[in-house]
Order: structure tokens, then C-alpha cells, then sequence
């Protein structure tokens, strides 16, 4: 029964690391995989917009940050290279260009792996903020949205881990 206890704290610790250290940083976007076509437009946090301008024919993509309809930043990427924004000797927003597809010229694709992290100028964003997803056309009214709620892997850790726990004591138990 002892054993069954000690088994018990060490993933509750477990879980309770988990939650702490999740909830700590100041990660908004972790490697998130977007795929965006000439033209199209990411919605970040903090009001932050990421565009696709153009695709070159030579593997090179025109990308431009705004802020609040501000531009912040616009640089050409080269294939595998890095758009990186920093503020205030903070990076903000750093953006892995993976892969260019070729396709008409005005439909190139573009694979990005997204880091945001929080701007400390700006407020805090909404656990539950909805940000636009990609949109052919900005100005459209018809743009869809996403609602990111990081709980979700804190739900799923903590759901794990109780199963986890339930099957060790139901074993014990038989």
C-alpha cells in the first residue's frame, strides 16, 4: 500500500510540474506549422499579422510583419532561412521558412514554422482569444477564425496521467 502511495505523489508531482511550468512562459506560438499561399495573411497575437507579399522563382519568399496595420518588418527569406523579429533586444517573432512549392505565380505555397513569444509592450493576450487563420483576402469579411485554448495538452497530460494511475491501481488491485 505504500508503494501504491509513493506511485501516486510522484505523478501527481509530475502533473503539477507540468501545469506550473506551462503556464509560466511566454510562449504564444511553439513551432506551429502554417501553410500559406501567395498573398494570404496569418493572424498572430498581440496583433500581429504575418503576410505572404511574393514567391521568387529563385526560392526566396517577400515576407512582411504588421503590427496593428504598422509594418514592423519586411524582409525576403531565402528556402530554409529564418524571418526573425526582435523588439527591445527580445525576439518576438521568429519564423523558419520549410519549404517553397512552386506552383502558378500567383499561387506558390510557402511551409512556415511559427516561435512567437510575448511582446512585453503589448497586453497580455485572452487565454481564449480568437485570432483570424489564413485568408485569401485580407480585406474580406468572409476570413475564417480559430480559438486557441492552450488547456487543451494540460487536459490531455492530466487525462493521461490519470489513466495511467488508474490502471497501475486497478493491477495492484487484481
Amino acid at each position: 500500500m505504500l508503494r501504491i502511495r509513493n506511485v501516486l505523489c510522484l505523478f501527481l508531482s509530475l502533473f503539477f510540474l507540468i501545469l506550473i511550468g506551462s503556464a509560466g512562459g511566454d510562449t504564444l506560438l511553439n513551432g506551429t506549422a502554417v501553410y500559406l499561399a501567395t498573398g494570404d495573411s496569418y493572424g498572430l497575437y498581440q496583433g500581429y499579422v504575418l503576410d505572404v507579399k511574393s514567391v521568387s522563382n529563385d526560392g526566396s519568399v517577400w515576407l512582411q510583419l504588421t503590427e496593428n496595420d504598422r509594418i514592423v518588418k519586411s524582409d525576403i527569406v531565402v528556402d530554409k532561412g529564418y524571418f526573425i523579429y526582435n523588439k527591445t533586444n527580445r525576439t518576438i517573432l521568429s519564423v523558419k521558412v520549410d519549404n517553397i512549392y512552386s506552383g502558378s505565380p500567383e499561387q506558390n505555397l510557402v511551409s512556415l514554422y511559427i516561435h512567437q513569444f510575448t511582446d512585453p509592450d503589448m497586453p497580455m493576450p485572452d487565454i481564449t482569444e480568437i485570432i483570424p487563420d489564413t485568408t485569401r483576402n485580407p480585406g474580406n469579411n468572409n476570413s475564417s477564425v480559430r480559438i486557441y485554448t492552450p488547456e487543451e495538452p494540460l487536459i490531455w497530460v492530466f487525462g493521461i496521467v490519470f489513466i495511467l494511475i488508474l490502471f497501475y491501481v486497478l493491477r495492484k488491485l487484481w
